[in-house]
């Protein structure tokens, strides 16, 4: 199984994985051949990439921290929760609450599965898609930190609303290619202010802390964030927690302007920015949990020989189990093997393939 950038994508492949709609309508079933009239509708809703079948790779289950069902209901929900404060002036907490829980309760029972996220989405639906991954991210965390059901649900509340104030952010400085000038900076700025105070005026029912996660998300644990410039502890924990979950999901994600980082890139800027964006011991408990070359992605040993990662252990990220699919001159294996790197430790990854790196890369 292979993820394909639609751009690559050629009739006759066979789809590996459900593709969903951004309305949350089944698509494409695993199973069906592409072609050349699905791969032109796929092009035209801007659904990044897919994952088709490859006989060359072994087939391998995606582990999820929150299931496709729940990831594309809970998007729906949400979208129409934005709008209905929009049109309404209205939050109703109660409706959503259902949807939290069922979140809460996903990966709480999935706890031990490191973070994958390989959801596709809609450039469309980035704010919807990027609030539900920011809320799985955010209460994997809180579940590592030892929180108790109901704050876990505070929390996740406050992060699947995190960003509801880029709902009143004009979509020509949302989406914009280039840097912002600084008038359109003061207006991307404004949206945690614009959020907070959205979510107080519209939601008497809600508690105050998910509200201040609106508010508080872009602060930096050096004091150089916004709006209020709060340092260190003064940022409130759960803020903390949703500002590494924000920019991890945004980092490796495809957007209109850029191309989505791998995970191990990611890493390294989290890593980077401890102690002055984010706080170095809730990024720690973070990227325990992250898998850093998730199940799929192709790479190369420091032996020169190619793989396809299988599995990752729980809380070794850097030693994935690889198959081993060719050797150091990229003539395939007939049978290639499983090297578990944690039982190898001068064995290690040192490169990972960029999908057109992947395609027709390995001979007989």
């Amino acid at each position: 199984m292979q993820r394909i950038s639609t751009y690559n994508l050629k009739p006759g492949m066979i789809v590996a994985q459900n593709v969903y709609s951004a309305d949350g309508q089944l698509m494409l079933c695993a199973g069906v051949a592409l072609t050349a009239a699905y791969i032109r509708r796929l092009n035209q809703l801007e659904i990044a990439s897919i994952y088709v079948k490859n006989e060359n790779l072994p087939d391998i289950e995606i582990p999820e921290i929150l299931r496709e069902q729940t990831r594309v209901q809970t998007i729906k929900n949400i979208k129409k929760l934005f709008q209905n404060i929009q049109v309404m002036n209205k939050l109703d907490v109660a409706a959503i609450q259902p949807t939290i829980q069922t979140i809460v309760s996903e990966i709480v029972q999935n706890r031990n599965t490191m973070i994958h996220l390989t959801d596709i989405r809609l450039y469309d639906d980035y704010t919807f898609a990027h609030s539900v991954n920011v809320c799985a991210l955010s209460t994997m965390i809180a579940v590592t930190l030892g929180y108790s059901q109901s704050r876990l649900e505070e929390l996740a509340l406050g992060a699947l609303l995190h960003d509801i104030g880029k709902t009143l952010v004009p979509l020509d400085v949302l989406n914009k290619p280039g840097k912002l000038s600084d008038e359109e900076l003061t207006i991307m700025r404004s949206h945690s202010e614009a959020g907070f105070e959205l979510l107080r005026k519209s939601c008497t029912e809600m508690s105050v802390v998910p509200m201040h996660v609106a508010y508080q998300h872009q602060e930096k644990f050096d004091g150089n964030g916004y709006p209020r410039g709060l340092r260190e502890h003064e940022i409130h924990e759960y803020a903390r927690i949703v500002a590494i979950a924000d920019v991890y999901d945004a980092l490796t994600s495809d957007r209109p302007y850029r191309k989505a980082m791998l995970p191990h890139q990611a890493y390294e800027i989290l890593l980077a920015s401890a102690g002055s964006h984010f706080d170095g011991e809730i990024l720690k408990s973070f990227v325990n949990h992250i898998a850093v070359y998730p199940v799929g992605c192709t790479v190369q040993l420091n032996t020169g020989e190619f793989g396809v990662v299988i599995s990752v252990p729980e809380g070794m990220p850097f030693k994935p189990v690889v198959h081993l699919i060719a050797d150091c001159n990229k003539r395939r294996l007939n049978q290639g093997k499983e090297l578990e790197l944690v039982k190898h430790p001068t064995t290690f990854i040192c490169k990972v393939l960029e999908e057109d790196e992947v395609l027709d890369s390995f001979t007989e």
